[in-house]
């Protein structure tokens, strides 16, 4: 999502055409030509100009509405509904792609979570992400958490740092599957006195060849709720991760919601969920998530 000004100046959009199966739209005010999925100007008198981000996120209707008391929802301009296609990824699936990577392990339609952070780009298959999440990684030396969410289909992707100190999340019906709780537990009663450090982030594998493409910049997302302000305290839902670091209890938000970090939010980061030739095509550098 980007920003309707430039240089204090409104803008128009409208759809202009497609560019390798990406949208193309052109601003009424110049004639000037944009990316979609970069927000920058690609022919017309704006040449070059790049359109600042709204970080936003990507989840389900029913995880948005358990979130957002009262949120308004965009509804279909009646005189055009009949032309909506409410299910078109299927067919536009099928389709070839212009562009492709064979040399990646990757499929060109293969789903991937995408982020940038200073400069350094990661791809994470969507597969591996609801099998594995919560993932913990490490990109340009910043530590991250990238968590599906309660639904299995949203995601969001956090800064895993509390006051400073890097930290691991875990989910808690997993450590409880495993036995762990009253480790977990023994954690958050001693973290005053003895805190953890955590551990060494998990590796990912570079892959093709670099040149350096214009790239989507990364500034941390804003939550519905100023994700570094504290948020009201909720009853833990059935998803509830801890942290290695106080044993506190944090939900989908970011947020801890009990133990002694309660009432503190992670840092967010933009991610964007997209088919990996687009995300390669857009981050030549981009290394693959890997456990």
């Amino acid at each position: 999502m980007w920003k309707r000004t430039y240089q204090g100046r409104e803008l128009h959009f409208y759809l202009a055409g497609i560019n390798n199966q990406n949208f193309l739209m052109r601003d009424k005010e110049t004639g000037t030509w944009w990316q979609q999925i970069t927000g920058l100007a690609v022919d017309g008198p704006m040449k070059g100009a790049a359109l600042d981000l709204v970080p936003s996120d990507e989840l389900t209707f029913g995880e948005w509405k358990s979130e957002v008391a009262g949120g308004k929802v965009f509804a279909p301009v009646e005189k055009y509904k009949k032309e909506y296609d409410s299910n078109w990824e299927p067919e536009v699936a099928k389709l070839p792609v212009v562009i492709s990577f064979p040399g990646t392990e990757l499929k060109s339609r293969d789903v991937v979570v995408g982020l940038e952070m200073e400069g350094a780009s990661r791809a994470y298959p969507w597969d591996t992400l609801v099998k594995q999440s919560p993932v913990m990684d490490r990109v340009h030396g910043k530590p991250l958490l990238v968590a599906v969410g309660p639904d299995g289909k949203s995601f969001r992707v956090f800064v895993s740092r509390i006051d400073g100190k890097d930290t691991e999340f875990f989910l808690k019906s997993e450590l409880a599957s495993d036995g762990a709780s009253e480790a977990a537990a023994e954690k958050k009663s001693d973290a005053a006195d003895n805190p953890a450090v955590s551990t060494d982030a998990k590796v990912a594998s570079s892959t093709a060849p670099a040149s350096n493409p214009p790239a989507i910049s990364s500034s941390p997302a804003a939550s519905a709720s100023s994700p570094n302000q504290a948020a009201a305290p909720s009853a833990p839902k059935a998803w509830v991760l801890l942290d290695s670091e106080t044993g506190s209890e944090w939900n989908f938000q970011g947020c801890a919601i009990s133990g002694s970090s309660q009432g503190k939010c992670l840092e967010r980061v933009y991610a964007l969920k997209d088919y990996w030739f687009d995300w390669r095509n857009y981050h030549a550098d981009t290394t693959i998530y890997k456990r």
